[in-house]
């Protein structure tokens, strides 16, 4: 039959004439002859709402609306021409994937690239390539393994081509056993038309498309032939002769070269061509003169002459995507509001539709303006999609924790009887990082125990009450554990006996029934409907559809091939990145949002595009396939039939933007941000540029994401938009308001009708709120101080430290008590804790045996220190030092570390009279030693409580006893003067005051400080130039150890605790002498005088603080001393939300006093108090 070709320029009325014609036949004629009309598979829905909405009919069984690809298979099924079963893109890549698996050491370029996600997409979109280009008879095969052999190609070329071809010859084999390549379709329809009496009896008509691909046109012949008529419509501004050409740079070349063709095929087969120009005076199309000479002078940017330009373009530009969409969505609302615009006859046409994804989606909900992304919604991070991702994780890597709580986060697991929620599943996980529990402890069946022991510290009993007070929570924990174990457990099982990909695929699917996913992705469903999420509830429906699909296609395709558990995962990863659902809009009157390249807006009065940069409109071609554009030409020219190449599609871009330009009747608005999300300078696209030349009259005009106080009045009324939104505008406008500034009337008009909307009082008291923020705390009342601390104050010196770092930390930690999350990790205070336990319970075993430490050997020291080491270990963080082989190493390693401090220390014992008192002792009510009490001016009782790691004593010259405090710490400190002053210092003073105070009581003579000091438990590493003797390398290695602390400023009660000073200085000591007995300036020393104002020094710093704790100061003030601060370190960061560039946000500044001035600072407040 004749040919029908319909061709005119955009706005012409191509498509309008086509509906018309058709709705005018089945108008007259319902039951008549078949009518098919053929567009882009994204056209289909608008298409059909088209053919409705034209008020002649309400429906029809005579007219269908399909794609090329939908055509195929309805004529599949009239013809019973293939059994096949058409495999997806899905199916393809998962296929892919394990050819690509299996033959990686056979590939010379991809062996290394088959593991990669992104590469089996490019070789699928590779083969669908050279099938769509390339002539339906050809043998593709043979092209490629000839392409090895490319006379003049690089060696890179050869190889790829090598690749390429074997993976294909697979590809093909495994397709063709019991499938069809979805690309081969068309191949497939074109062989089985001429056997359809649908077809013969049925008028065509095609529209919507900008070219055709060899296959596509190898249908429209056959259709030609056999088909009563056919009518196709271009966009295309005239008729080409025979033999004409266009020119490669020609707006239309795309339309002009499938015009030809057509032309071509029409001739070919003996049918004649008519050709049908629409070119009317004035387009049916455009209401706006500015859209219609934007039309007609596209190509060479005529200038619109002055004064005829109606408004009907426009430009914004904004500060970013956010500020960009934010000011569309209000013009939005006011063409609804004021123009009465319907929301169906708006389009939004991004040309990257992934950049602003992210920010249309939510900013359209707050708006509350009804949309519909046009954009097959990626499904890989679905719930469904990766609980089943995360299912084969666990089985692959063995129970790991982050695979566990995948699964779980999905909420796929929670019971629907709602037993078990998301809030209890949370303490599980808190419960889980502290325990570490991993791998087989999930399912070997023994009942888990409450949170296991933290602290070595941990009182006597403590895991008794632990173990009363949680066992509500451990049952809560076990039923947790067995919603989480009961189906995956049987699904592991399952796993390991699996062989084949069937037997994968049924593992998987009895997974799905035990955990009841269909009933719980129906219950999903309808909550969606009930919040108003349509599309949202239909993804769900769908996602459950589409995953048992996709096992459906590893079942057909590959289903008793043997395969191991890692292969599996990766075609099941391959198959669930690719599914994608493509949703039909749930409602016609809404916003079409979409892409500029794939979607179709039909009849659309005003379209927004948004995104207008260089480099992005038109869109910049980049090499993202297989082959690079090199290695394309090279086998172009070698004869290879493939796509168009980058030159090409940069050309064609110019017709995409004319394209989406010429869509609206009324409006165009486009608009572009200033900066990217990170602040980069973006600039505007040459098309800005263009627009500005062709409409001299056209200004752009700045979105702003505020009005400024200075706008007129309607500038404000703008953003009068949703109640939401425009209450945090209001906010925007009280806060100039505080500072200062006029603002506009119509504000204070909202306010009060913000006040009269009972609906909107709590939000609106709480959005005041921040007006007036400003990030201070207010001192806690008395009741409300004396309900958190009490009456009697039983606190620690940690405790006041703490709270002169920040008087806030102090709060959070102590007063609301607020902890970090416990995770089964080996930490710095852990390591210390060790370290401090072992040294002390070594100390003690050997004084309850009348053992010397000095006295031990080097030997003996190891032995003691291991076998210590080795009884504390299991207690540490719930045996967490047992618990793995990288654990085991750690453990050996703080073993020598104990091993050689314990060496040094009983070297240290040896050169001194000193001797350990008391290990680990404590003070406190009931304890050893009563704690250090304090009568505050408020009427509340202070007890400072502790444990002191070690005392010595000695005997002094005159019979006097001599007590020195030490203190094992896992990393290197000393007592700086400073410190205690401004009180971020004060234990070791506490603790010797503690045992001055109640000596008598404790050993019933009064004694004397001989001073306070650290020891660094540690494993130094000793380098040298030169080989060092073994004495000299023992030398070295006690300085190393050197102890920093202060001690009283005497020779004779130093010389007791190191009996070498008379070389004049200490290798253990922080001290030197000089010859004639005084110590030098750079010693660690005090006075007894200094010794007494120190001590009296912290007694009042503790009491002043003490008196602060408890009438409620918990102000955000961290101290800061040079670059050390109390925030470096501070856990409540997120909580107090301290920021120097916020008002009253400040440091509590403290500068570091040289030593003397130190002295004089202690000596300073002596005098004042006297």
């Amino acid at each position: 039959m004749p040919l029908h070709m319909l061709i005119g320029r955009a706005g012409t009325g191509k498509s309008s004439s086509i509906i018309k014609e058709i709705t005018e036949e089945l108008r007259q004629n319902p039951g008549g002859k078949p009518i098919i009309l053929i567009v882009p598979e994204q056209a289909s829905f608008q298409t059909e709402t088209a053919l409705i909405r034209s008020g002649e009919i309400k429906g029809s069984v005579r007219a269908q609306v399909l794609d090329f690809r939908r055509l195929s298979y309805r004529i599949m099924q009239e013809t019973s021409g293939s059994a096949l079963i058409p495999v997806g893109s899905e199916g393809k890549k998962m296929l892919l994937y394990k050819i690509v698996q299996r033959r990686k050491d056979e590939l010379k370029i991809f062996s290394a690239s088959g593991g990669q996600m992104g590469f089996v997409g490019h070789l699928n979109n590779l083969f669908a390539e050279l099938k769509r280009y390339g002539e339906p008879e050809r043998a593709i095969k043979e092209e490629l393994e000839n392409a090895e052999q490319l006379p003049g190609a690089g060696t890179i070329l050869r190889h790829k081509m090598h690749d390429i071809a074997a993976i294909y010859r697979d590809f093909e084999a495994e397709v063709s056993r019991f499938h069809m390549d979805e690309e081969d379709t068309l191949v497939k329809l074109a062989g089985q038309l001429p056997e359809s009496d649908y077809v013969k009896e049925a008028d065509i008509w095609i529209d919507g498309f900008r070219s055709f691909t060899p296959q596509e046109l190898a249908v429209i012949r056959q259709l030609i032939i056999h088909a009563r008529s056919v009518t196709i419509a271009l966009t295309l501004d005239r008729p080409y002769g025979e033999g004409e050409q266009p020119q490669e740079l020609n707006l239309f070349y795309q339309s002009a070269s499938a015009y030809i063709k057509l032309n071509g095929i029409a001739s070919e087969i003996g049918e004649s061509t008519h050709t049908t120009v629409l070119a009317p005076e004035k387009s049916p199309r455009f209401t706006s003169s500015a859209l219609a000479h934007l039309e007609s002078g596209f190509e060479k940017r005529r200038v619109m002459p002055a004064g005829k330009d109606d408004g009907g373009i426009e430009i914004r530009s904004a500060a970013n995507s956010r500020v960009e969409v934010e000011g569309m969505l209000r013009e939005i609302g006011r063409l609804v509001r004021e123009e009465n615009v319907r929301y169906r006859d708006i389009a939004v046409l991004v040309r990257n539709i992934e950049a602003y994804e992210n920010i249309i989606s939510p900013l359209f909900q707050d708006y509350d303006i009804p949309y519909f992304l046009d954009k097959r919604r990626d499904e890989l991070h679905h719930p469904l999609a990766e609980f089943l991702r995360s299912a084969m994780d666990i089985v692959r890597h063995r129970w790991r924790y982050e695979d566990v709580f995948r699964a779980v986060k999905t909420d796929l697991l929670l019971p629907l009887d709602g037993s078990v929620s998301r809030y209890h599943m949370d303490i599980l996980e808190n419960y889980v990082l502290a325990s570490g529990i991993s791998g087989y402890r999930w399912t070997d069946g023994k009942p888990w125990r409450a949170a296991p022991s933290l602290s070595l510290e941990e009182e006597e009993g403590a895991e008794a009450q632990r173990e009363e007070a949680s066992r509500e929570t451990v049952q809560m924990l076990e039923r947790c554990r067995e919603v989480i174990t009961s189906p995956l457990f049987a699904f592991e099982k399952r796993v390991k006996k699996a062989k084949t990909a069937k037997e994968f695929c049924s593992a998987l699917f009895l997974l799905l029934e035990d955990a009841e996913i269909a009933n719980k992705l129906d219950a999903r469903s309808h909550e969606a409907l009930k919040t108003g999420k349509p599309e949202k509830a239909r993804e769900h429906r769908g996602m459950w559809g589409a995953v048992l699909e996709l096992l459906d296609q590893v079942v057909e395709m590959m289903g008793e091939e043997k395969m191991d558990a890692e292969l599996f995962a990766g075609i099941l990863e391959t198959g669930l990145s690719e599914l994608k659902l493509g949703l039909v809009p749930p409602a016609l009157d809404q916003v079409l949002v979409g892409s500029m390249d794939r979607s179709r807006t039909g009849n659309v009065s005003h379209i927004f595009i948004l995104g207008a940069i260089d480099g992005v409109l038109p869109q910049i071609q980049t090499e993202d396939g297989v082959l690079t554009e090199t290695e394309r030409a090279a086998l172009t020219e070698y004869g290879m039939q493939l796509g168009p190449d980058v030159n090409r599609k940069m050309q064609d871009e110019r017709f995409l933007i004319y394209s989406a330009f010429t869509q609206p009747s009324h409006k165009l608005w486009i608009s572009y941000p200033q900066s990217d999300e990170d602040g980069k300078a973006l600039h505007p696209s040459e098309m800005i540029r263009y627009l500005k030349r062709m409409f001299p009259e056209l200004k752009e005009k700045t979105l702003l994401d505020e009005p400024a106080s200075s706008d007129p009045w309607e500038e404000h009324e703008q953003y009068i938009t949703h109640p939401d939104k425009t209450m945090a505008h209001l906010i925007s406008q009280l806060r100039e308001w505080r500072r200062g500034q006029a603002i506009p009337a119509v504000w204070w008009d909202v306010y009060n009708w913000y006040l009269h909307q009972p609906d909107k009082q709590i939000r609106l008291e709480r959005m005041l709120g921040s007006v007036f923020y400003e990030n201070r705390t207010r001192s806690l009342t008395k009741a409300t101080s004396r309900k958190l601390y009490g009456n009697k104050l039983k606190t620690s010196v940690s405790r006041m430290e703490r709270f002169a770092m920040c008087p806030f930390s102090h709060f959070a930690s102590h007063g609301l008590k607020l902890k970090e999350r416990q995770v089964y990790r080996l930490k710095a205070p852990d390591i210390g804790q060790l370290f401090h336990a072992a040294l002390s319970k070594m100390a003690s075993r050997l004084k309850e045996q009348n053992r010397n430490w000095g006295a031990l050997t080097k030997e003996e020291c190891v032995q003691e220190a291991e076998a210590t080491v080795d009884v504390l270990a299991p207690q540490l963080q719930g045996e967490i030092l047992l618990s793995s082989a990288r654990y085991g190493y750690i453990f050996r390693k703080l073993k020598n570390i104990v091993s050689r401090a314990s060496i040094i220390l009983g070297e240290q014992s040896k050169r001194g009279n000193f001797e350990p008192l008391a290990l680990e002792l404590d003070f406190g009510p009931d304890k050893s030693l009563p704690p250090l009490t304090f009568e505050l001016a408020n009427g509340v009782v202070m007890e400072i409580v502790g444990r002191i790691d070690r005392v010595d004593v000695a005997e002094g010259e005159h019979g006097d006893i001599l007590l020195r405090v030490i203190d094992y710490k896992s990393s290197q400190t000393d007592l700086k003067l400073h410190e205690v002053f401004y009180g971020l210092s004060l234990q070791m003073l506490t603790y010797l005051d503690v045992l001055l105070t109640y000596a008598e009581e404790w050993i019933g003579t009064e004694a004397h400080p001989a001073g306070v000091l650290y020891f660094h438990v540690h494993n130094p590493l000793l380098t040298s130039a030169n080989a060092m003797a073994q004495e000299q390398a023992e030398q070295e290695l006690l300085k190393r150890f050197k102890m920093k602390g202060l001690l009283l400023a005497d020779r004779d009660v130093v010389a007791k605790m190191d009996n070498t000073l008379d070389k004049g200085y200490s290798s253990i000591l922080p001290v030197a002498v000089k010859a004639d007995g005084g110590f030098y300036s750079s010693a660690s020393v005090a006075t007894e005088e200094q010794w007494g104002m120190l001590l009296g020094s912290v007694r009042n710093t503790i009491q002043e603080i003490g008196s602060r704790i408890t009438e409620g100061e918990v102000g955000i003030e961290p101290f800061r001393m040079q670059q050390e601060t109390a925030c470096t370190f501070c856990p409540f960061k997120s909580v107090c939300q301290f920021d120097e560039g916020l008002p009253g946000n400040e440091y509590h500044l403290i500068r570091k006093p040289a030593k003397q001035q130190a002295w004089d600072l202690f000596q300073h407040e002596g005098g004042e108090e006297e």
